[in-house]
């Protein structure tokens, strides 16, 4: 008998420890893309796929995006517009420190 009231607090603690798990996991952060016509506010930490045809405006420095593959490095509170005749992949990336 005295072995069964060992064994069930021990049983007991060991499932619960085998729960939780991934609080230390770093979390991903999720990537938005732009397509042709939308904007977006950029918050720190936060970027965005975009397509050729897109500005970049960070209040005294505006960024016109014309090709491809390029990453563009701005500050929280830009704003990103894809032009409404923009075409092509959004292979474009726009991060703000």
């Amino acid at each position: 008998m005295h072995r069964m009231k060992l064994f069930l607090p021990v049983l007991c603690a060991l499932t619960l420890s085998a729960c939780g798990g991934g609080s230390d996991s770093p979390s991903v952060p999720v990537v938005k893309t732009l397509q042709a016509g939308q904007s977006l506010t950029m918050s720190a930490g936060q970027s965005v796929n975009v397509p050729a045809g897109t500005t970049v405006n960070s209040g005294t420095n505006t960024v016109n995006i014309m090709g491809h593959n390029s990453t563009v490095n701005t500050s929280a509170g830009a704003i990103v517009t894809v032009s409404a005749g923009a075409a092509g992949p959004a292979d474009n990336v726009v991060i703000a420190k």
